[in-house]
């Protein structure tokens, strides 16, 4: 807009050569100067347009045959067996023996490679217990927390190196309360169990797999007020179709068995959790971290004992809860016990210690 209020119009790139009203020399050297400019750009988009071939990358099929002369499904199936044949956990001996692997692998074809360590924090289950007590029961129910190899498991023998299934950076506790199903374990859930007078706080969650990361599961836990989670697989989700007795799963399908455990992290981040959004640094050198008490009161981490466990374990527990009966929705696969939302009567005696290093 113009200072009376008119709009202004855009002038053209280029004047037309008749001089604009007012007359002057210096409506033709702007002129003169705008059509240097332009003539200018032309001149450099010509070039560009005619140097695309130089600056274009080569064709995707060299770079191809490069990749293909360096080995074959031979070599491919080698490596991948070599790298697979054993457990190697990050920052154990195993890890490093693979990573001297990989190490020799690329040098052999004359690639300048190097390892450099790195010092991060990483955790690992020095102990695990988890037992079902149920009233008018003896005896509480102590879980194995194993996951069984299948007959003739050519790897059975490595299996006795995998690490026990646990979530990293969980935190270290014990815990001992009655039990409430909270389903998937998201925030409406939750909302929902409130909804039906069923008070989380202070007891152990048992959540299955499903909607959410194992992360989300245990935040959401903690801040409905839980001591504990307990994160199963249902066999509904990841145990195949089938009534139950008639399933099939690894090795003669692709579903996990009944004693199978999926693990992860309950870090609610990247990387390393001592160096947030910024680099790790290399072993020996000195750099920023947050301590141990600024982690520990971070909500990044958890701060909640927490404990994945199997199919079959977490029947075991749904086996023996009462309260309401779950929604529909809340419920197992064909087959399956009916599931209750608690709080109890069984109870969970929860002990994990982990050791950060």
């Amino acid at each position: 807009m113009s200072r009376h209020g008119m709009p202004q119009q855009r002038q053209p790139l280029i004047l037309p050569d008749a001089a604009p009203m007012g007359g002057g020399d210096g409506g033709r050297g702007d002129a003169a100067t705008r059509r240097r400019r332009f003539v200018a750009f032309l001149a450099i988009s010509v070039a560009l347009v005619a140097s695309y071939h130089h600056l274009a990358p080569a064709p995707a099929s060299r770079y191809h045959a490069l990749f293909l002369s360096l080995g074959n499904n031979d070599t491919a199936a080698a490596h991948l067996r070599a790298l697979t044949l054993r457990p190697h956990v990050a920052g154990t001996e195993a890890n490093a023996v693979a990573a001297e692997y990989v190490r020799a692998a690329l040098s052999s074809f004359s690639f300048p490679t190097r390892v450099t360590p790195y010092s991060v924090l990483l955790s690992y289950p020095i102990h695990r217990s988890l037992s079902l007590s149920v009233p008018g029961r003896a005896a509480a129910f102590n879980f194995a927390l194993v996951q069984e190899t299948y007959p003739g498991d050519p790897y059975s023998e490595a299996a006795a190196e995998v690490i026990p299934t646990y979530f990293a950076y969980s935190a270290s506790g014990s815990v001992a309360a009655e039990v409430v199903y909270a389903n998937y374990g998201n925030t409406k859930d939750y909302e929902y169990l409130a909804s039906r007078g069923v008070d989380v706080a202070g007891k152990v969650a048992l959540v299955r797999y499903g909607n959410l990361h194992c992360e989300d599961m245990v935040r959401n836990a903690r801040a409905a007020g839980a001591a504990a989670a307990i994160v199963y697989t249902d066999a509904k989700d990841f145990g195949g179709a089938g009534a139950k007795g008639k399933r099939k799963w690894f090795p003669d399908a692709r579903w996990l068995p009944p004693t199978g455990v999926q693990v992860g992290t309950l870090y609610y981040g990247n990387g390393d959790p001592t160096t947030p959004l910024w680099p790790s640094c290399a072993a020996g050198e000195d750099c920023e971290r947050l301590s141990q008490g600024e982690l520990d009161g971070s909500a990044a981490m958890p701060s909640i004992p927490a404990l994945p466990v199997s199919a079959r374990d977490g029947e075991t527990i749904l086996k023996a809860m009462g309260g309401d009966a779950a929604p529909t929705e809340w419920q197992g696969g064909e087959g399956a016990p009916m599931y209750r939302l608690g709080p109890g009567p069984a109870v969970l005696n929860l002990t994990y210690i982990v050791s950060g290093s």
